[in-house]
């Protein structure tokens, strides 16, 4: 899998508290009609176009009914990705200097009867500046057709001001941001490709926290235990 900033509070913020304002802060930057196309369960996809890139830098926003702390221990068990991320092969480990720190190799299917994509990337837990907010960033070191590419993503707990959520139980905003500078000459015809797989990946990681909630606690346990040591061990001060 392709492997989002705490922004700076308001000093108004500062007075209440940290938490109700930690959990607000991708929402309520989002405009009223993403908002509701998320509280439908739908994903909300952005493109920032970068000047000398063929491609975009994609930004998915999606909902998803789990603990933040959920979402982020499912999507830091990186070796678990060929079992739910679309077109992913394998990822197989290559450096775990730090527990916070995780090197691996994925081999990713490609169309067009094109060689497989196989490229390493060093993704790393970010140490918790907001309680309850995780967030993990990449960069790929080595690859076949890109020359580049680095990404993020942030998960906030959503508050129960967002939106009704009645009913709903606990739910978490995922804000999912890669961008890829491809070196392959046939970049223009990969980037539909590269879309769908952002969304796609999304959208299945969503679904792979749900269905781990109904039918596999003990692996999430594990999942949350690993990250709970990961982060315990990030250098403070």
């Amino acid at each position: 899998m392709y492997r989002l900033f705490i922004p700076i509070l308001l000093l108004l913020a500062c007075l209440a508290p940290l938490r109700a304002a930690s959990q607000s802060s991708m929402w309520s930057g989002l405009l009223p009609q993403q908002q509701r196309e998320l509280t439908l369960g739908k994903p909300v996809v952005i493109e920032e176009v970068i000047a000398g890139n063929p491609w975009p830098r994609f930004t998915v926003y999606q909902v998803v009914k789990s603990s933040s702390a959920q979402a982020a221990a499912v999507f830091w068990d990186c070796e678990l990705d060929p079992k739910y991320v679309p077109n992913c092969l394998s990822v197989k480990p290559v450096a775990h200097p730090s527990p916070w720190i995780y090197e691996g190799e994925y081999m990713l299917k490609m169309p067009m009867m094109l060689p497989n994509e196989v490229y390493i990337t060093r993704n790393v837990l970010q140490a918790q500046e907001v309680p309850e907010v995780y967030e993990i960033s990449w960069n790929v070191q080595k690859a076949r057709y890109i020359k580049r590419s680095n990404g993020n993503i942030r998960i906030e707990p959503l508050s129960p001001n967002a939106y009704s959520t009645q009913g709903k139980g606990e739910q978490s905003l995922i804000r999912y941001t890669n961008l890829v500078i491809p070196s392959s000459s046939i970049a223009g015809l990969l980037q539909p490709m590269a879309r769908s797989q952002v969304v796609e990946s999304v959208k299945a990681l969503a679904n792979q926290i749900e269905n781990e909630i109904k039918i596999s606690p003990e692996l999430l346990n594990q999942q949350m235990e690993k990250l709970t040591q990961a982060l315990k061990a990030i250098p403070t001060g």
